[in-house]
């Protein structure tokens, strides 16, 4: 599968509808040279992303969305070499010379956790040889879901016995090194007689014990040639292999100072024809490289910052190719040492930082301490640089969102309709709702969005105060009027921001929302709402479940798909996936859950545009459709239309529109 493909497929997932536009139109772009293949009951991109579907690759796609200001550090990638020990003597070793001394498994043990804290979604155990550490499992299983494990080995101690138990400790994958489809040059290559034969089997063992295979190239300029390049893929693919990984020479390790071995902008260029050739061609094993990867045009080089290196003996380095320490896990803690490492990397680069400062790192005594490291980088690494392309985008795309005075300037609008398209189903969940509540008449209550002021009537009708407020004027217009009617003299209400209204302090009995949350973002709601209650108090709410109303989402998601740009603004609002997703979210903000329940309310319509019509007058489009590049939007409402027809079912008398939803009342203990 391509891996244009493969985002059509993934980007209709909530997730990846809540990306920006330009990013997501990035990552488009990105995958449309890349190839995807199903392992199992996943899909794998290549080894520098988690597979799909899993946590690891839902928390990648989270990292993604445009970051905030004074966000911290976020790391995408580690390499841990546990141990520089190796029995092998490869001529381009990077780990060379350096400490015999491992560290200890409760470190490691402990680190995880650090890393995953920071967002590591990809973490290689490497060496050195990692397999002459008998703890191997142990490490691998200190991670958690949330990071894809993969181990990078020659192949040497892989039996079936050690390959299950490292796919019984979460491991997905396992690198085998490989340089050359003779096995006189390959054992030439790593330095050890039947070295190339103990490749071979390693990934057929690897493979055979339910692990990902993939083998790990070290391309010199001699092997560039397309004579000498496809049939070493095509070598691979048939030894079993479904990835070949390409590394370009480093001059750092046993290479220290020889910047000969670096390849060209040509040959690089080279590479990346390869790249984007094998992407197209199914009976080539995928094809990784970070000259694609890392190009100025993609991710750049994160060294130091989105991606760091740890040694077997503790250093720890921006990157496995730059042998400079900012300290030692084994003397002080990690963060000082990330502190320390940050000073110098700020944001990704356009270019490699390895070749940048190849030609400044010392001979001997590597890696460098870290006072001599921050030397050199203060020297010779410009603090003013240019930044790669995504974070280029993602950064300009940070404010381009629909926020407050979108969803504002929306509900002005539909204030008038708001009732005949919405409340004459959606007002019977509320009555239910406010019928669960136990009432004496003295409550003080505080109503976040109250729309057109349905349920604050009912509200003011059975507690003491009410304090109601709404982003809309519009709104709230309507729910003066609706409240001035009935006589009820016990409202006061706000416009405004709810969330900041109840943050900001005060005390209440019950507190209400309806058909609101999620367009007010839940954890940092549920978290004010627990402060604000009163010991015994209570927070009753119906939810729009995500991706609802279902069929008119999945047309919209599956349009934006295919164009991305046809957004000007990223849409992300935070509605729950189901009940079991808003009991989760109750619980962690310390109240109890007395009644929760998922159910939906059904709308008919005798067209697709009484649907659309329908969508945009209640308020559960408006958003979404005028966030559309209003050149492109009547070529995508017709779209939108033809395809909503299409799917009715035959000898179906109209078009159903439902509404999921999840009700619930929660206490405070």
């Amino acid at each position: 599968m391509r891996g244009d493909e493969f985002f059509l497929r993934t980007s209709k997932q909530p997730l990846f509808t809540k990306l920006h536009p330009r990013v997501a139109a990035f990552l488009q772009d990105y995958f449309a040279k890349e190839k995807v293949i199903p392992f199992g009951d996943r899909f794998v991109v290549n080894t520098n992303f988690p597979p799909y579907p899993s946590a690891a690759f839902d928390r990648m796609v989270g990292q993604f969305t445009p970051a905030a200001p004074a966000a911290a550090r976020r790391l995408f990638s580690v390499t841990m070499a546990v141990t520089n020990r190796c029995p092998f003597n490869c001529w381009h070793c990077y780990n060379a010379g350096r400490s015999q001394t491992d560290v200890p498994l409760a470190v490691w043990k402990n680190l995880a956790g650090e890393l995953q804290d920071l967002g590591a979604v990809v973490v290689t155990l490497t060496g050195g040889e990692p397999l002459l550490r008998d703890d191997l499992a142990d490490i691998a299983r200190a991670f958690d879901e949330r990071t894809c494990v993969v181990v990078g080995t020659t192949g040497d101690g892989l039996t079936p016995d050690r390959a299950q138990q490292l796919r019984d400790s979460g491991v997905f994958a396992v690198g085998i090194s490989l340089d050359a489809t003779e096995e006189a040059e390959h054992d030439r290559r790593r330095g050890r007689k039947g070295a190339f034969r103990t490749a071979l089997q390693a990934v057929q063992v690897a493979r055979d014990n339910g692990l990902y295979p993939y083998v790990v190239t070290v391309v010199t300029r001699d092997l560039l040639p397309r004579e000498r390049f496809l049939p070493l893929l095509r070598f691979a693919g048939d030894a079993g292999a479904l990835e070949v990984h390409v590394l370009e020479p480093s001059a750092s390790g046993k290479l220290t100072g020889q910047t000969d071995v670096l390849l060209t902008a040509t040959e690089r260029r080279q590479l990346l024809a390869y790249q984007e050739e094998v992407a197209h061609d199914e009976s080539l094993p995928i094809l990784s490289s970070f000259s694609y990867l890392e190009s100025p045009e993609a991710f750049g080089c994160g060294a130091g910052l989105t991606h760091i290196y740890i040694d077997g003996g503790g250093e720890v380095c921006p990157c496995n190719l730059v042998p400079l320490s900012f300290g030692n896990l084994m003397r002080e803690p990690f963060g000082q040492i990330l502190n320390r490492m940050g000073c110098h990397f700020c944001q990704p680069r356009t270019g490699c930082v390895g070749r940048q400062l190849a030609r400044h790192f010392p001979t001997a005594g590597l890696p460098a301490a870290p006072e001599q490291s921050q030397a050199i980088c203060a020297q010779h690494l410009p603090r003013e640089h240019a930044v790669p392309a995504f974070f280029r985008i993602r950064n300009e795309a940070q404010s381009a969102e629909v926020g407050a005075p979108e969803l504002q300037e929306a509900y002005n609008r539909v204030h008038g309709d708001y009732d005949t398209f919405w409340l004459s189903e959606a007002a019977r969940p509320v009555d239910n709702l406010v019928a669960q509540i136990p009432w004496t008449g003295r409550e003080r209550v505080f109503e976040a969005g109250c729309g057109t002021g349905y349920a604050t009537a009912l509200l003011a009708g059975r507690a003491a105060q009410v304090q109601a407020a709404d982003l809309s004027e519009g709104m709230l217009a309507e729910a003066r009027v609706r409240v001035g009617r009935r006589n009820l003299g016990n409202v006061e209400f706000f416009a405004g921001d709810a969330l900041a209204r109840l943050q900001a302090g005060g005390s209440f009995d019950d507190i209400f929302s309806s058909w609101v949350l999620g367009y007010i973002p839940l954890r940092p709601f549920f978290a004010a709402a627990s402060r604000a209650l009163a010991n015994g108090g209570r927070l009753g709410f119906i939810v729009h479940r995500e991706n609802s109303p279902r069929e008119p989402m999945e047309i919209f998601t599956g349009l934006v798909a295919e164009d991305p740009g046809v957004l000007l603004k990223r849409v992300a609002f935070d509605f729950p996936r189901d009940a079991a997703h808003v009991r989760e979210l109750i619980t962690a903000a310390g109240l109890e859950v007395e009644s929760l329940q998922q159910d939906s309310i059904l709308f008919t319509y005798d067209s697709a545009e009484q649907v659309l019509e329908h969508l945009l007058k209640s308020g559960a489009g408006t958003a979404f459709y005028d966030t559309i590049d209003p050149v492109r939007r009547p070529a995508l409402t017709h779209r939108f239309l033809h395809m909503l027809a299409e799917r009715r079912e035959p000898g179906a008398t109209g078009f159903a529109v439902r509404h999921e939803y999840v009700a619930c009342v929660a206490r405070k203990p």
